[in-house]
This record gives C-alpha cells, structure tokens and sequence, in this order.
C-alpha cells in the first residue's frame, strides 16, 4: 500500500518524466500513450482509492474516459502500464460490458503501491568467512549441536528478544466473540485479534453469556450516560478495550437478552423475586434492598440514639452548672477563710 496520495502521485509523476526510462517501459509493455495522459488517470484512480491504504479503485473506465477527456481503450492502455511497470495490482477482475444489465455488472479493483525499484546485482562470491582479528578466537570450540552452546546462547541472549510462546490456543468461544466485536467496532481493525481476546478475557467477559452486539451497546450506553466520545485513532487497542471494559464493569448476563452490564440501569432482584431499578454502581455485586419493616426499625433505632446522646449532653451540663454555683456560695458564706460559721440551737419560744 502506498503512504500517502500525494507522495504516490508525485513518484508516478517523477517516474513519467523520464523520458527515456519511460519510452522504454512503453516499448516493453506495447502501449502507446502519454505522459500527460497516464498521469490524468493515475489522478483519478486515486480520488477513488482508499486515503490510507490506496487500495480497493473500483471504478469504471468510462468514468475515467469522460473525466479525463480520452477514449475508453486509452484507459485499458493505461492500466496496462500502470500494472506491468508496478504502479498497481489488479485484485479482482471485472466482468461485464456496456450492453449488459447493471446488476451483472462489476468494475475491475485495483491497489496503488509504490513501484520498487529494482535490486541490484549479487556478487557471485556469497557468505564468505574471515577469520577473527586475534588470529586465536576465545570461544570454546564445541559444535552447534552441543548441549553447552545452546546454554551459552540462552544466558547471553537479551530479555527483550526472547519469544514467550503460548502453551495452548485461546479458546474458539473467545476468539469468535473478539472477531465480530473487532468486525463491528471501530478503529480496532489492525489489532492483532488474540490481544482482544486477552482483553476480553482479564475483564471477565464470558463468552457463553455475552454477544458482540450486547458489549457494543453496553459500551455505547455507558459512554452516553459518562459524556464521553470514542476516540478516532486508537494507538492501544487491547489496552483500550480492556480498560472500558472494566469501567463498564462486566458481569455475566442471561444470552438471550445480551449481557448486563453496570450501565444507568442496574437490575437487582429480591427475595421475594420483584425487580427494581437501583442507582448506578461500578460493582458486580446487587446492591442489598431494605424492606419498610427494617427502614421503620433503623428510624425508630437512630431516633433513640439520638436521644440518649442529647440527655447524656444535658445531664452533663447540669452538672456542671450546679457544681460552679455550690463552689460560689460556699466561697460567700465562709467569708476570707472558707469555713461556714457555726450554728447554735435555736431559742425557745
């Protein structure tokens, strides 16, 4: 596939413009036609091409023609140069004619790619060996089947470069639950499909209870319901997809319905089997539901533990209060030393 538009049209353009390079192309294909000409169409091909990728041009020659201005078999010429020179691949042949139905129909399909320039010659001498720079080497000379050479080259060998290779194949479940929600989702298609199925499977998604279709609209129901967006270009899409999943917060669901998921409407269910709607919560487990008996006893509860507190505040500051006064008459009766007078018995009448 090419890079860009711009810089596809502008090699086939540098390319055109030798002239010699380019009579002899035209001589070795048997085409004749212009510089000029073939770059219009080239213009054309690639207004009808992926922006991307430049591939999938499926459009017709007489659309070429009457936008370019020339005759239909000049656009056959064209192609017929733009293929053999490596400026395109035709992926799918067209059938059909203009005096046929246009349901029987079928524009040709083409991919721009760059044109490689070819490799040069090899030396005929290949693979030859020096001897080492010391004249002595200071490896051991063991053969490449012994055991020690292969130790030796696992303990030099850099982290980064060891291949951890998988003890058995994910299962068949997940990989087709990853590969139609990859199918209908978007920006995931160059996510190699195995880390969607790690994805799905470390958010604990299980394949017997959950469809594509239901992730995706649990997906979508949870974004509206947080104002989010789902980005345009997605560098990580494993780790993207794992950490919405686990946002969303996943548990299993009955299959027919598609999956639950903790969305603005989680369904919790009684004991006596009644369904009512509770606020939105990011566990898996169902929230507890009170009944008004034991709405009526917490009230009646909270009630008389607030009233103990309030006696137990006023107790204290009567206490308080009479203790101060007590101190205050005591310290007035006794006068500078504090001692209350004595009291003799009263007179007789």
């Amino acid at each position: 596939m090419w890079t860009s538009r711009e810089s596809w049209l502008t090699a086939l353009r540098r390319w055109a413009a030798d002239e010699v390079v380019f009579a002899d192309e035209r001589r070795r294909v048997g085409v004749a036609i212009t510089a000029p000409t073939l770059c219009a169409v080239a213009e054309v091909m690639a207004d009808h091409a992926d922006y991307a990728t430049g591939r999938h041009v499926a459009v017709t020659r007489a659309t070429i023609a009457e936008r370019v201005g020339c005759d239909v078999r000049t656009v056959t010429a064209a192609w017929r140069l733009l293929r053999n020179t490596g400026w395109a691949v035709e992926a799918q042949r067209g059938h059909g004619s203009p005096g046929t139905p246009a349901v029987g129909r079928r524009p040709s399909v083409y991919h721009l790619t760059p044109r490689r320039t070819p490799a040069p010659a090899r030396s005929a001498v290949q693979h030859f060996h020096l001897p080492p720079s010391g004249g002595v080497s200071s490896l051991s000379p063991v053969g490449s089947n012994s055991p020690s050479t292969h130790a030796c080259r696992q303990k030099f060998t850099p982290t980064h470069k060891r291949r951890r290779l998988r003890a058995e194949p994910r299962p068949l479940t997940v990989q087709r639950l990853a590969a139609e929600f990859v199918a209908n989702s978007h920006g995931l298609g160059r996510v190699h499909i195995g880390a969607i199925c790690d994805a799905l499977t470390a958010a604990g998604v299980d394949p017997g209870e959950w469809t594509s279709r239901a992730l995706i609209q649990a997906l979508n129901t949870d974004m509206v319901r947080r104002g989010w967006t789902w980005p345009d270009q997605i560098n990580n899409p494993a780790g993207f997809v794992l950490s919405r999943l686990r946002l969303l917060g996943v548990r299993p669901g009955p299959h027919t319905s598609g999956g639950c998921a903790a969305g603005p409407e989680q369904i919790s269910r009684r004991l006596d089997g009644t369904v009512t709607d509770t606020p939105p919560r990011h566990t898996t487990a169902s929230p507890a539901v009170l009944t008004a008996e034991q709405r009526e006893r917490i009230a009646v509860a909270k009630a008389s533990i607030r009233a103990d507190i309030a006696a137990a505040r006023g107790s204290a500051a009567t206490g308080r209060t009479g203790a101060r006064s007590s101190h205050a008459r005591s310290t007035k009766i006794g006068g500078t030393h504090g001692a209350p007078p004595s009291v003799g018995p009263e007179p007789s009448s």
